[in-house]
């Protein structure tokens, strides 16, 4: 008979170490583990030092391995529904109805280690979602967390390089870009744009979400500084490398490129939309929430116990701007763009 383990030993913690310091990762109840960040330098940039997963250690592991100061904020991607999972889930359902994803195939384009991926696949069991992304180290971790949660509608796919998707992928359905436009080079956007767009069917949407406003007064996304989005490109990068709240690798080096790549720039509806055009197979319409409009859902999408009155106010400009000119200048760009067939 196996003698029984002690509440002690089964909360005993397992330590990974790195050179940036250790990570801990402790056994709490339901199956579920705390991880918590001790950096070896307390002056480095960590976004979130603890969290909870129900990953096991060796998938963690798999994490740290591609960043130990964004450990958590990995994991968080995975876990809490409050971020990534929250703004997948109220993006796909206030535009379409659960059934209209039913036997359809999902594209998740630059899916990173599969956050927004896996979701949607727990979401729609009976759809096809295929997560592509170019780093080979990020769908490997992926696949890790696939075979952890026992998805069997979700696969992971290499792209071969950043202007071509994998051989054979088919056409889909839908197409979600989560945080990912910002990240694409200004070169890069006219041509994996219509490269995405040329394997969507007719009538197909694509979704954009988590994607920074381009001119938005505060730009949140790298800096978490004021006004810089209006300012020249030096002087952006200037003013990033040295006053950034964020303190990140990214903003201190002296290549305007390294920081476009970081997202600080973001994205408009129109650059899009433009970017889409290019493709000249069905024209891009952006579309309405299937209940009300696109500032009814930026609205709805807020604290509705804080400052509820200016918000309200804000929503009808947002209105007004969208009837006008096609955008909602919100601190990030959410957009639903149909390929009309008729285009």
């Amino acid at each position: 008979m196996e003698n029984p383990v002690s509440p002690d030993t089964a909360r005993t913690p397992k330590i990974l170490t790195c050179a940036e310091g250790s990570v801990e990762i402790l056994p709490v109840p339901e199956g579920r583990f705390r991880v918590t960040l001790k950096p070896v330098d307390e002056s480095i940039y960590i976004p979130v030092r603890s969290c909870e997963t129900s990953l096991p250690p060796e998938v963690v592991s798999a994490f740290l391995g591609r960043s130990f100061a964004g450990l958590c904020d990995d994991l968080a991607r995975h876990e809490d529904p409050r971020y990534v999972i929250q703004a997948v889930k109220n993006q796909l359902l206030a535009y379409f109805d659960p059934s209209a994803f039913r036997r359809k195939r999902i594209l998740d384009f630059g899916c990173g280690t599969g956050a927004s991926t896996l979701c949607m696949a727990a979401m729609f069991p009976e759809t096809d979602v295929v997560g592509v992304e170019l780093s080979q180290s990020n769908v490997e971790i992926a696949r890790k967390v696939l075979a952890a949660r026992g998805l069997s509608n979700a696969q992971f796919l290499i792209s071969p390089d950043g202007n071509s998707l994998p051989a054979g992928i088919g056409s889909f359905d839908f197409v979600m870009l989560s945080a990912v436009f910002e990240h694409l080079l200004p070169n890069e956007r006219p041509r994996v744009m219509p490269l995405i767009w040329s394997c969507m069917n007719p009538g197909a949407a694509l979704f954009i979400n988590q994607t920074p406003y381009r001119y938005f007064p505060y730009e949140h996304h790298s800096t978490g500084l004021w006004f810089i989005n209006y300012l020249p490109n030096g002087l952006t990068m200037l003013l990033a490398r040295k006053f950034s709240k964020y303190n990140r690798e990214d903003n201190k080096i002296r290549d305007w490129t390294g920081h476009l790549r970081g997202g600080i720039r973001g994205g408009t509806e129109a650059e899009i939309i433009r970017n889409l055009s290019l493709a000249k197979s069905g024209k891009p319409t952006v579309i309405q929430p299937k209940d009300g409009d696109r500032a009814a859902y930026w609205l709805s999408c807020t604290d509705p116990g804080r400052h509820r009155t200016i918000k309200q106010i804000i929503a009808t400009l947002f209105r007004l701007t969208d009837k006008t000119f096609g955008t909602v200048p919100s601190m990030n760009l959410d957009v639903v763009i149909r390929k009309d067939p008729a285009g």
